[in-house]
């Protein structure tokens, strides 16, 4: 996967935002799966996604190819 495509996002994934120490200042689940957008790589485990408007972090093993319905 690389920076810029379109990936799926299972339900109940917690999304997480860290200040600038590193701490978790900001989270929330998703209620559904959904297809989100990946943003770029934030450090070795996460990747940033823009999900609802907003820019979050998801442990990379979470996401997966969006697959086109042909």
């Amino acid at each position: 996967m690389n920076k810029g495509d379109l990936v799926w996002l299972p339900a109940t994934t917690t999304l997480l935002q860290f200040d600038e120490m590193g701490a978790v200042c900001r989270h929330k689940s998703t209620e559904r799966p959904m297809n989100v957008f990946l943003v770029e790589k934030h450090d070795y485990v996460y990747w940033k996604i823009l999900c609802e408007g907003e820019q979050w972090c998801v442990p990379q093993n979470l996401l997966f190819p969006a697959h086109r319905e042909e």
